[in-house]
């Protein structure tokens, strides 16, 4: 037993009660709660160079702990004056604030609120300053990074829960809720210099493996970590830090994917009822809806970042920081196309389900309609025979019966093909268009050859004629020559 974490409560005759200590492993140990419980520490970590897990961690249990979490702090300062602060927060207490504020100061608002709102808010925050007044102000956001939950698990040797087969990743299992408080200098009293950087997660135990297995290695792995940074050019390196660390959207794309080509097997091979194949596809649809919202935001985000390169003084303006930000919002742009791509491919698929159900359901009315045809000239006679004023003999019901039975056989057998056969003479089935290569532009050349080029251009021909400019427009791009030569010269003489 590697510590006591709980207690057991076993009666005894004389109607007395004994408290037992019990084992509780890792994983099941009570963290840092969200109802403020002031019984359950904070686990706090401190970056630390010299560390060999690159962190030190502090155990706040109180007011009393500032002391402890001052110390840290200082060592780290003072050991390495050119280091960025780094401190992870997993939890909250109403006391919080009194710790960091031993280290850090805040003139606009209190830090804990910030860990408040992460704890127990279900919105997000864009990237903002506190204030607009002032050189040195920080900057906080609130972001839900999103990734296939399994990759959380994966990423930090956890094992993944248990899901049934046609059970779906709820939501909130694509989420890691982080806060992040951030000041590029003024904010450490110990030294005003050096940048802070306060990340707030939720305390279960996949966010803390996170933070004590990648946040902190990650961070010091790059190789623009101790750069000296302005208040925009930190914010921007610290959220798509953040970012590309947790958050992996080509993941989810492919996990959206995989669930895909799922249903289409299942509605190929009719492996569940039809019910149930589309009401699943309905749900990874509105799925898709929901994943385009945090979409969205990361989008505007990152947007909002960009914005910032204009405060830049021109000659930082070339940092690859600035490249990263552009990237990351081309990749999410595509990103939203692709997720727009799969959401119709399940729309259709749904569509498909219908239209199969229905193309069933005329070949039962079919069959249906061939057996009715059978029997209703045989239902027609015996009826017939059945009037008790006829009294004809009972042999000529077979006479009448058999030949009526042939002929309905015939009858059922025969018109379907013949209404075919009708219908193909009538509306003869058109045969797909060949193709033609004089109706393309081949490689190397410049129009079609179903196409007349004029005398006095000769497409890429070395001794090319040059174009007559037109006194007061430009001269027209290929494009538009290509798009007259196709259209005709009609335009092309207009424009000259």
């Amino acid at each position: 037993m590697d510590a006591f974490c709980g207690t057991t409560w076993e009666g005894g005759e004389s109607g007395t009660y004994y408290c037992f200590p019990v084992a509780v492993p890792e994983l099941l140990r009570p963290r840092p709660a969200l109802d403020g419980d002031s019984r359950v520490p904070i686990a706090c970590r401190v970056g630390h160079r010299r560390s060999k897990i690159k962190y030190e961690e502090v155990a706040l249990h109180g007011p009393a702990d500032a002391a402890s979490f001052s110390r840290v702090v200082h060592d780290q300062v003072r050991l390495h004056p050119h280091d960025p602060l780094i401190i992870a927060v997993n939890g909250y207490q109403p006391w919080l604030g009194q710790v960091l504020h031993t280290c850090i100061e805040d003139h606009w608002s209190d830090i804990a609120d910030l860990d408040r709102a992460v704890q127990y808010a279900h919105t997000m925050q864009f990237p903002e300053k506190a204030s607009q007044r002032g050189r040195w102000v920080p900057w906080t956001f609130i972001i839900d990074q999103m990734n296939v939950p399994h990759v959380y698990y994966w990423s930090v040797n956890l094992e993944p829960p248990m899901m049934h087969d046609n059970d779906l990743p709820n939501m909130a299992d694509f989420r890691l809720r982080t806060g992040v408080w951030f000041c590029a200098k003024g904010a450490c009293k110990l030294d005003r210099n050096i940048s802070v950087t306060i990340v707030f997660t939720k305390p279960s135990p996949v966010s803390e493996r996170i933070v004590t297995k990648l946040l902190f290695e990650y961070l010091w792995r790059d190789n623009d970590f101790d750069q000296p940074r302005e208040d925009e050019e930190g914010i921007c390196w610290t959220f798509s830090r953040l970012y590309y660390l947790c958050s992996d959207w080509q993941n989810i794309i492919g996990e959206v994917l995989a669930r895909l080509d799922e249903a289409e097997i299942n509605s190929h091979g009719r492996h569940l009822p039809v019910k149930a194949r589309t009401r699943r596809m309905h749900r990874e649809v509105d799925r898709i809806y929901e994943m385009k919202e945090y979409l969205h935001f990361h989008t505007r985000s990152f947007k909002k970042l960009q914005r910032l390169q204009i405060e830049v003084p021109p000659e930082q303006r070339k940092d690859p920081l600035w490249n990263d930000m552009d990237d990351a919002v081309e990749d999410l742009d595509q990103f939203e196309s692709t997720l727009d791509g799969l959401k119709e491919r399940f729309n259709n698929l749904i569509e498909l389900e219908f239209n199969i159900t229905n193309a069933m359901q005329s070949d039962n009315s079919a069959f249906l309609s061939g057996v009715a045809t059978l029997f209703i000239p045989l239902s027609l006679v015996a009826s017939i025979f059945g009037f008790t004023t006829i009294t004809w003999p009972v042999i000529w019901f077979v006479y009448i019966a058999v030949p009526i039975f042939v002929v309905s056989v015939i009858f059922t057998a025969v018109f379907p093909a013949l209404r075919k056969y009708i219908q193909k003479l009538a509306e003869p089935v058109q045969r797909p268009m060949a193709l033609q290569p004089d109706q393309f532009t081949m490689l190397a050349e410049e129009y079609p050859d179903v196409v007349t080029v004029p005398r006095d251009r000769q497409g890429r021909s070395r001794h090319q004629t040059p174009l007559r400019q037109h006194s007061l427009a430009r001269k027209p791009s290929r494009t538009q020559i290509r798009a007259w030569s196709r259209l005709g010269d009609s335009e092309e003489k207009d424009y000259y």
